[in-house]
Formats: structure tokens, sequence, C-alpha cells
């Protein structure tokens, strides 16, 4: 029989994971810092596949057990009080719907949201391979409302007693009485400390929500973590994920199909995605019929349609152009502006070019934010791009993954293959000699470090880029470079071509929330000079208002030598730096630099 005590940690941030230890052994591990574990329970097998595949878990498909189930109240963009009421909620609906001792079941607060923990011995979840479904669906079906993103195959939860490093508050245990009775602020009080003397009962249960198990999960299966579009009709993808409201389950099917059917879905498509969103909940056969009249009348419904409006998102591509008052934003809103901003989990999302370079300084790379790289001819422009690109540490030498972020590389003058073989270079810290005659062993020893960029060599207009940008949804944007991006006919000579592009990208950055890093030649005058300063970009004034950093690099082609300086950080603080070129086209911080 198949024992299964091991769990996966990850210290400090999620993305460090990779390590299996026995559940037992979970309490040497917390000491102050930032810390995960997983969901699920693993055997001696997925320990086995975790040895053997780099310490990590991505890609085995072997059976699970759990524990204990969690549910996850995540505060998003709501207030501290809405999201205690929403725990508050759930934890009385446990009790007194649902006949859940309290006894079996505590709750956390997470420090941001709430965790509430239910031992196994309440549901009696058998160890399976489809277990992460089995336990998704049924918490869905008994509480739609909580994130089911944490049920997903690999997923982690924070430990009691950690740091949640964004708020500076503890992940503490709370009896029931005080989630019932308290309130947000105290606490948020409890939270500035570990309450590690909290007194700690064991939690019992004896299957009382066992019948609640979801035996057949959902066809669909979704539980990877996906970029989702979720700028596009976020109204739809609300209704959507809602699901089947009694009441008005007529009207939101006639809307999300007739979305589907203006986004050129097949009704037959349509058809299989209504009948998972129904989910039993009306006759097969009448949403089938409905699916078909909708497409038959060809209804449409726009921005000020009572059920659109409802759930209309500033999110939304289509927000602003629904009514241009949305502009005007009241204090208020610009103060719920700057929470989100200042509380937002940019992990994935952000590059730290600052500590990437081993700089003491603060220079990220946000979303919204338009990058300029610039320099001469031989400068190593495009090299300095690619090291961003693949997550390069500059000073320890070696690729980062925290530092690496899905990317578009639109390579405007450097081939596909050209662009590919430098980015092996790069990856493996070898020669330009070493991967031409070994770069079928070479990839595959580094394609986990490259899987993550997307190259497009055919010159774009802004449009196309833009339309790339949907398709792909990448956190950064490389445009190298911005010369051989294609204008309309009716913009004319250097500096309005430079403009146009240099605003539209930064345009296009503060739209679609990603960072674009365009690089450019110096004008002219600079060409020769040795000195740079923010206005040696060619189409000078136009770069430099358009981005929210200006990075000048500078060095001739016959010296390994480069000159890194910071001219605009928006928000941040200016430096400069030097880089040595070497022959894998790693950009190295070398001692004495």
């Amino acid at each position: 029989m198949q024992t299964y005590n091991f769990i996966e940690i990850a210290k400090e941030t999620p993305r460090k994971r990779g390590v299996l230890i026995p559940k037992e052994e979970l309490g040497k591990h917390i000491n102050g810092i930032p810390m995960y574990r997983s969901m699920y329970l693993y055997n001696q097998d997925a320990v086995d596949f975790a040895d053997a595949h780099k310490n990590s878990l991505r890609g085995y498909y072997g059976a699970r057990a759990i524990d204990s189930i969690l549910i996850d109240i995540d505060k998003e963009q709501n207030t501290d009080d809405f999201t205690l009421k929403k725990c508050q909620s759930i934890c009385y609906s446990l009790v007194h719907d649902l006949d859940v001792p309290i006894h079996a079941f505590r709750v956390y607060f997470s420090g941001s949201g709430y965790h509430i923990t239910i031992p196994n011995s309440v549901f009696n979840f058998a160890p399976s391979e489809e277990l992460p479904f089995h336990v998704k669906d049924t918490i869905i079906k008994l509480f739609p409302d909580v994130d089911a993103m944490v049920y997903m195959r690999t997923g982690l939860y924070r430990v009691p007693h950690t740091i949640n490093k964004k708020t500076g508050l503890y992940k503490v245990p709370l009896e029931y009485s005080e989630v019932m009775n308290s309130t947000w602020q105290k606490i948020h009080d409890w939270a500035k400390t570990p309450r590690l003397e909290f007194p700690y009962t064991e939690l019992m249960g004896d299957g009382e929500l066992e019948d609640a198990i979801v035996k057949m999960p959902s066809s669909q299966k979704k539980m990877g973590k996906v970029s989702e579009p979720r700028k596009v009709a976020t109204c739809v993808q609300t209704m959507y994920n809602a699901g089947p409201q009694q009441g008005n389950r007529h009207k939101t099917l006639l809307r999300i199909v007739s979305h589907y059917r203006r986004h050129g879905i097949s009704s037959r498509a349509a058809k299989a995605a209504l009948l998972d969103w129904n989910d039993g909940s009306l006759n097969e056969n009448e949403i089938i019929n409905q699916v078909e009249y909708a497409y038959n009348k060809g209804y449409q419904y726009g921005c000020n349609d009572e059920m659109m409006s409802e759930h209309c998102n500033p999110k939304c591509m289509y927000y602003k152009r629904k009514d241009y008052l949305v502009e005007v934003m009241t204090s208020q809103d610009m103060q719920d502006a700057l929470e989100e901003r200042l509380t937002s989990d940019f992990t994935g999302r952000s590059y730290n070019f600052g500590k990437a370079l081993g700089v003491d300084k603060d220079c990220q790379f946000y979303p919204g934010d338009l990058v300029t790289i610039f320099g001469p001819t031989g400068s190593s422009k495009t090299t300095l791009a690619h090291n961003i690109a693949l997550g390069y540490d500059h000073l320890n030498d070696r690729i980062d993954p925290d530092l690496q972020i899905p990317t578009l590389y639109l390579s405007l003058e450097l081939a596909a293959w050209y662009m590919h073989r430098r980015s092996l270079q790069i990856a493996s810290n070898q020669s330009k000699e070493r991967v031409s005659a070994n770069f079928n062993n070479i990839f595959p020893q580094v394609k986990d470090q490259v899987s993550h960029l997307h190259v497009q060599t055919i010159p774009p207009t802004l449009e196309q880029i833009q339309t790339k940008i949907k398709e792909l949804n990448p956190a950064l944007v490389v445009v190298d470079y911005i010369d051989l991006v294609e204008t309309p006919p009716h913009v004319k000579g250097e500096y309005e071509q430079i403009k146009y592009i240099s605003h539209g990208l930064s345009s296009m950055a503060v739209n679609n929330d990603v960072i674009i890093l365009q690089v450019s030649q110096v004008s002219r005058e600079y060409s020769r000079n040795e000195v740079l300063d923010l206005y040696a970009g060619k189409g000078s004034g136009a770069i430099e208002n358009a981005s929210r950093k200006v990075i000048g690099l500078n060095g001739q082609a016959n010296s390994g030598l480069k000159d890194v300086k910071l001219f605009k950080n928006t928000d941040g603080e200016l430096f400069n730096t030097k880089l040595e070129w070497t022959p894998s086209f790693r950009l190295r911080r070398t001692n004495g630099y």
C-alpha cells in the first residue's frame, strides 16, 4: 500500500519550489521567511520523479492524496471588511447549512485574505490521479465564489506563522468566535506577529461532507495556470465563470452565445462550452436549442445592455470607448488605483533590472513601462536586450528563473535561427563554435530556460504588434529595433516616425499592462561620441518623453567592455556600471566593475 507522506515546499516565493520533504518535518523549515506548501500529499514515486526532473513536479500525473482541504478567500480588489464578511458567510454555511462541527475546521488570516482548512476526515477523499479534479469540483459546487486555483495539481498555499511580504502581516490561526465576532482591524493587529501562542486543538471529522464529493469531475478539467484573455469582454467572462444563476439563466446564456458568435466560434463549440457552463442546471436539449436559436437570430448585446453593464470592469478593452466620462477620476478612484498598484503581486510580470545587474538601486520594470535601450553600433544593444529576455544574472553569471517572464521578442534585424543560436549560447554559456557543433545536444539541456521566449522576425506595424500581444499575452515585449517597425505613409521624416512608434508603444504598454522594451540607435551627432546623455537617442525628444526608463549602452565593437548608464528612471534611481562581453553573448559583470 502506497504511503503519502511527502509535501512540496517553496521558500521566499512560490517560484522556488521543487523541494519535497516528509510532512512531519515542515516545522523545521519555518524560520520567519515566506513559505508555502503543496495542497496535496505525495508518495515515493513523486519524489523519484522530482529527482529525475531537476527537482520539479511539472508533468507528474501520478496519484496524490490530501490531508487538509483549503478554502481560499482571496482579497483581490475587495475591501478588508467585505473579505471578512465573505469568510464569515462561508463559516456560517459550514456550521449551519452543512452541519460541519466547529471543531472540524480552522480559519486562518492569510496576511491579506482568509484560508479555511478542513481535515480530509470530513470528506474522505481517496488518493487517485484524478484527485485534484474531484477536490476542485466538490468545493466549487459547495462554494462557487472561492478561488479554485489552489486546487490545481501543483497548487501551493502559505504556511501558518509565516509572513506575507506584500502586507507585512503573518498568516495566523483564528478561533471560530474570533472570526465571527471580531473586526478586520483587530484581526490585522493579531497578524502583526506570528501568533505562535495560539491554543491548537486537533481537527476531527466524521465524514460529514462525504456525500458532497463530486464523483465524476467536469469534462473541462481546467486545472493548470492558464494566461486567460482577461481583458476581452470581461462581463461575458464573469457571467460564464459564475455559472447559471436561478432567475436569469436564459438571458445570461443568450449574451454568452452572442459573444461566441461575434468572435467566430462555431455553434458546435458554443454548445460544448454552454453545456459545461450549465452543469446540469437546465435540460441539455434546452441549451442546444437556445444556442441554435441565438446563432440563427444573430442577437448582439453591447456595453449598455442591462446585464452586460452590471458586470462591467474597467480592465476591459472596450471600457474606455463605452463612455468618454470614464477618463475623469475622483480622488477615491485614484486611491483605489493606488491601492491596487501597491498591493498587487507582480511576480512573473515584472523584471528587476537592478537585481540582474547586481546594483543596489531601485530599477524594476513594471507592466505599463516603456523601456528604451540606445547606443551606437557595436555597443551590444541587442545582446543586452537578449540577456534581459532570458533572465540573465549579470553579477552571478547564471540564468535566474525568477527573472524570466513570458516574452515576445520582435527580432527585426536578426534571423530566427541566429537568434535561437544566441539563445542557446547565453543559456548554456557556450561559444558560437561549441553550440554550432552540438546544438542538438545542448537544446534539450536548456530547453526550459528558453521556452518562455517567442520570436518574430517579420517587421510589423503597431497594429500587428497589438494583435500579437492579444494573441500571446506576454509579460515583456522586446522591439529590436524600432527603426524597422513599419509606419503609415503619412508619417514622414525620421523624428516623426520615431515619435509615432515610441508614443504608440508607450500607449500599448499601458493599455495592455505589459512591459515593452524598445531598442534604438543613437542620432548621427552622437554616433562617434564617446559620451552619451539622455538626448542621444535617434529622434531625440520623442524617445525620452515616451519612455519610463532610458538605458544608454556605450562601447566599441572591438572592445569587450561596455558602459551601462541609466539616464531616466521614473519613480526609481539612476546609476551606471560596466559589463564585459563574453563569447557566449553574456554581458557579465566582473570583479572590479
